[in-house]
């Protein structure tokens, strides 16, 4: 296993009330040849905070700020993240009572809190939003899309990535949410600027002809097949979420590095898989250049 065989991880999660947190995550990806991540918001449980009203957001990023920092001072590059998961929506009318607007005034007022970090530079992208993968009802499927699109905007606008949790069925995902992308201003060179996250390999292959750019979930069955199947067209992420009662989900960062570095070990082409993925698409996408 080649030890100068870099990996980067396109979008990970920590929780600093719950889990192992930023510092430790960063530290043991560090040790598996960890370079870079894109370090994203959890929902507002996740750190203990009642999604009730405006607030509870500003208190979830500050505290993911300050994660992102301890990942840095780790020597990780990072790209911070901020953003409104769509089941915050369902959380807001389910567990706490809200009527449907007054969940969508509250999203919208989070958006606006995203909109002004993006101005002053406190965070290098919005994300994730988007639409649930899940069973729940139409008009909570519809105040999300509406939340997705002002967040599009607000982070296109304003010059920051955007990261979008979406259900993947495959090209029609792709061709409803570039409608909605188009309205917010994704055109031309903005579609660079738009990442669909988590995606399978049928939505990934869509975006990335239209213009946008994908990560796909590194889990090992998957990175064989991408690596053997795929050209090196898409990120790689552990979506790790650093919570107890689900433990290892979706894969921990420093086990992806494992397996990639593993995988780039075997033969020329595959070691040139993953440079191009994790250092070549890297650079381009979020502006990062490892040490």
């Amino acid at each position: 296993m080649a030890a100068d065989i870099l990996v980067a991880d396109a979008h990970m999660h920590t929780n600093p009330t719950r889990g192992l947190g930023a510092r430790e995550v960063a530290r043991r990806f560090r040790r598996e040849g960890g370079w870079f991540a894109a370090l994203l918001t959890l929902t507002t449980w996740s750190y203990g905070l009642a999604p009730t009203g405006v607030e509870a957001y500003r208190r979830m990023y500050e505290i993911h700020l300050r994660e992102c920092r301890a990942a840095r001072e780790e020597g990780l590059r990072v790209a911070c993240f901020a953003g409104i998961h769509p089941a915050e929506i369902d959380r807001m009318i389910d567990k706490y009572r809200q009527p449907p607007e007054k969940a969508l005034e509250t999203a919208l007022g989070a958006v606006e809190v995203l909109r002004r970090l993006c101005r002053e530079g406190a965070i290098d992208g919005v994300g994730e939003v988007g639409r649930q993968h899940y069973r729940t009802s139409p008009l909570r499927v519809a105040i999300a899309e509406v939340v997705m699109e002002e967040a599009a905007a607000a982070a296109l606008e304003e010059g920051c990535l955007l990261q979008l949790h979406l259900e993947n069925e495959g090209p029609a995902t792709v061709e409803t949410v570039d409608r909605i992308l188009r309205r917010a201003g994704a055109t031309g060179a903005r579609r660079g600027m738009v990442i669909f996250h988590h995606a399978t390999l049928r939505v990934a292959r869509e975006a990335v002809a239209r213009g946008y750019n994908a990560t796909i979930p590194g889990v090992p069955k998957l990175l064989e097949h991408a690596t053997a199947n795929e050209p090196p067209d898409y990120m790689v992420e552990s979506d790790y979420l650093d919570d107890p009662a689900r433990p290892g989900a979706v894969v921990e960062p420093w086990k992806m590095a494992q397996k990639l570095r593993e995988i780039a070990s075997r033969t020329p082409e595959t070691r040139e898989w993953v440079r191009r993925t994790n250092i070549d698409l890297i650079k381009k996408v979020f502006q990062a250049s490892p040490p």
